[in-house]
């Protein structure tokens, strides 16, 4: 290690330096845990073996496993894990959900991954050259194979609610976690005393689809974050209808929570929502692969990719039930290049139709049922030939 002062900082005042730093950066809460076996493992190992990650399998992989249960993998020598919170915005703007259908708060503005990488790039560099000369340090934002809210919550940051996200007092759960790694000891904040959910259901009441089968306990596969974000197939039909018209994401069971009546305003400007002025869920659908990839560039939501975002939005289009959309999906139906498109175009078609009563100003249901027809007939995909025979079905009422 360098010589000098710096190099001669004990646990305490290495840490008080860090958590001084991280609140210059622009963080709201920052915390330090000690880099020993977290019990949040069993939980996940218990997660996976349930079958709740759906078709997330890298998540089981042995890699990601083994890097969860030791993290000394991603960083030899690892003593300290620094726990950071950025809080993105908490409000809604009605007129613009109208619009666009609903987006998660973390998602409506810019990648979330990278107005957290900047921060903790710069503690990270911080801590190496000018603090901990000859340390190493390692920043991790959702980036890698970390447990993040159980080394939150040993670093102090707040509790694990029923909906199994971190919750804070000062906070509420409208925020975004990072991590940094260390090799070096740093003195440990203690963990929350206890959880403060006490009896309180209201998560679990809330879930439009039952994900949260138990307290502390999410099936991913009913989950709505899961099914519009990560899902790469059809939304299981069942499913459907309690998807509403979320578009990416979903925040319902964090909008239920009490303690989110404390969460403060977001400071950073760049997590603030898009407005995307001049877009609606129709226009969203004439989207190519390029003109998606150019609106949503520096967006959490290219995640979703093209294929999975219209499949969410012609979800949405057929929750709303309103016969404006029929024209967008129809076009979705016959010219779409991707099936998976194609098929929840004629799902939605299916939808309106059985809503909207024998006539209606932008198309009549006859008009609907015939080209759901022409779909069942002659699509090149027998999941959307499947797709549009349920939905003419639906349409004629059978």
């Amino acid at each position: 290690m360098a010589a000098g002062p710096a190099a001669r900082l004990g646990p305490d005042q290495a840490a008080r330096a860090i958590k001084a730093r991280a609140l210059e950066l622009g963080f709201e809460a920052v915390g330090i845990a000690s880099a020993t076996p977290l019990d949040a493992r069993a939980h996940y190992e218990a997660w996976l073996a349930a079958g709740r990650h759906g078709g997330m399998g890298y998540l089981a992989s042995p890699k990601h496993r083994a890097r969860r249960d030791d993290p000394a993998r991603l960083l030899r020598d690892l003593r300290s894990v620094v726990c950071v919170a950025l809080c993105h915005e908490p409000a809604r703007d009605a007129a613009r959900d109208r619009r666009l259908g609903r987006i998660a708060r973390y998602a409506a503005g810019e990648d979330y991954h990278r107005v957290m990488r900047d921060r903790l790039l710069a503690l990270e560099r911080w801590i190496e050259r000018e603090l901990l000369p000859g340390s190493r340090a390692l920043w991790y934002s959702d980036t890698g194979a970390i447990l993040e809210r159980g080394w939150a919550e040993r670093a102090g940051l707040g509790w694990i609610g029923k909906h199994a996200g971190l919750l804070s007092e000062p906070l509420g759960s409208w925020f975004l976690l990072g991590e940094v790694l260390v090799d070096r000891e740093l003195t440990p904040d203690p963990p929350p005393a206890t959880e403060r959910c006490g009896t309180c259901r209201r998560c679990l009441d809330a879930c439009p689809t039952g994900a949260i089968v138990a307290p502390y306990q999410v099936d991913a596969r009913r989950c709505i974050s899961y099914l519009t974000i990560e899902l790469r197939g059809p939304i299981p039909v069942e499913l459907r209808p309690s998807v509403g018209d979320w578009i990416f994401g979903c925040d319902v069971c964090q909008e239920v929570c009490p303690w989110n009546r404390f969460a403060p305003p977001a400071r950073e400007a760049r997590l603030h929502a898009r407005p995307l002025e001049g877009w609606t869920l129709e226009r969203f659908l004439a989207l190519d692969e390029r003109a998606f990839d150019t609106l949503f560039a520096g967006s959490p939501i290219r995640r979703a990719r093209r294929g999975g975002f219209l499949r969410n939005v012609c979800v949405a289009l057929g929750n709303r039930g309103e016969a404006a959309a029929v024209p967008a999906l129809a076009r979705s139906l016959a010219e779409d290049a991707e099936p998976l498109v194609r098929a929840h175009a004629a799902w939605a078609l299916g939808e309106i139709a059985r809503r909207i009563g024998a006539e209606a100003a932008a198309c009549s249901v006859e008009e609907i049922r015939a080209r759901l027809g022409r779909a069942a007939a002659g699509d090149t995909s027998a999941e959307v030939r499947a797709e549009a025979e349920a939905a003419r079905a639906r349409a004629s009422g059978a």
